[in-house]
């Protein structure tokens, strides 16, 4: 266990980032969310004035959660993974601080839950951090089947995302080692899909709590009785091999944003779109978009706000829709490579 004394970072100047200022102009009059891009080189604001936080170090994956002051007004607290190794916060008053590391194991992912810190780690192992402390979560170690996941090039398996819904349930996306449910508060843990469907990203819904969705190597799965059974979607997808998944959501109406590529190595990678309630009618998104993109857009890389929704790449290009997907607007270039994206309140990290 490592904890750190807290550190605190000053924006930098952004000359560097390349922002369309019309596009930014009018997005500020639409009152958009705020976008937090996390890349190989800080954490970059993007909005009228666009800077970096936590410069010079990765940012590899991005959470918030909602808190309410003595005065019961909301705020947003911010929490980033950074260097695979530190869990830095941001309260809703504050700077960014370093809360806890480790040394053992690469941190993967996180997930906020009531006043804990939920951690995704190389070889597969969950952590927690509460009162600044982080530790290892031994149940998931006991979790059945462990032994046969595995990874296709031989490593070991990592835990790559992570989700809860409104009752409670925690699902853990193993890769590759399917998707594990725990509705005990991380007593136990079972399998739910299939683990050679080599999942990617496990999403849920907060209005929608029966239903789990995963972007696999065999498409879009998704289950609608919390995980106990699963179907999948390919259809009129120019391949199978699913990356990342998000979900736009605005008066009642739900869409599905999904990644898809010809495999591990990227290759005619594209993004699709499909009413949550049609399965079968996935369309490529197409328009203000390249055909297609060499390398994989990836896990965490999609975020949704409404009918907001964002995208970056390994080459630093950021893109934005304010229509679920049907359309699409560049809105910068040159960033370092992003990792892991966020919509905010356009009150949160504020200037």
């Amino acid at each position: 266990m490592v904890n750190f004394a807290p550190h605190t970072t000053e924006p930098i100047n952004t000359s560097q980032l390349q922002v369309d200022p019309t596009a930014a102009q009018f997005a500020s009059e639409r009152h958009p969310p705020r976008i937090l891009a996390g890349t190989s080189q800080g954490l970059c604001v993007l909005d009228a004035e666009p800077r970096i936080e936590l410069e010079g170090h990765s940012i590899t994956a991005l959470a918030s959660s909602t808190k309410h002051n003595s005065e019961g007004a909301e705020g947003t607290e911010l929490w980033a993974i950074v260097d695979h190794k530190a869990v830095w916060h941001r309260s809703t008053e504050e700077k960014w601080l370093a809360v806890s590391a480790s040394h053992q194991h690469r941190l993967n992912c996180l997930l906020p839950i009531d006043q804990t810190i939920l951690i995704g780690t190389s070889e597969a192992h969950l952590m927690q951090i509460g009162n600044g402390a982080i530790e290892s979560l031994d149940s998931f170690d006991q979790a059945e089947g462990r032994e046969t996941w595995y990874t296709p090039w031989g490593g070991a398996p990592d835990v790559r995302s992570l989700a809860m819904n409104s009752f409670g349930d925690l699902y853990v996306n193993v890769h590759v080692g399917g998707i594990l449910k725990s509705n005990d508060q991380k007593q136990s843990w079972q399998s739910t899909l299939d683990f050679h469907a080599d999942v990617h990203e496990v999403k849920t819904i907060p209005d929608r709590p029966n239903l789990v969705l995963a972007a696999t190597a065999q498409g879009f799965a998704w289950s609608d009785d919390r995980g106990e059974s699963w179907q999948f979607d390919r259809a009129n997808l120019h391949a199978t091999y699913a990356r990342a998944l998000a979900v736009c959501s605005d008066n009642g109406e739900a869409t599905i944003l999904m990644s898809v590529s010809l495999g591990p190595r990227g290759g005619k990678a594209g993004l699709y779109r499909r009413s949550l309630n049609q399965p079968g009618t996935f369309e490529k998104c197409h328009q203000g978009l390249p055909e297609w993109f060499s390398d994989n857009i990836n896990t965490g890389s999609i975020a949704t706000w409404g009918n907001w929704a964002v995208f970056g790449t390994q080459t630093g290009q950021l893109f934005r829709s304010q229509d679920a997907g049907l359309t699409w607007e560049l809105i910068a270039i040159d960033l370092a490579p992003i990792n892991c994206l966020s919509l905010v309140s356009p009150r949160v990290l504020s200037t």
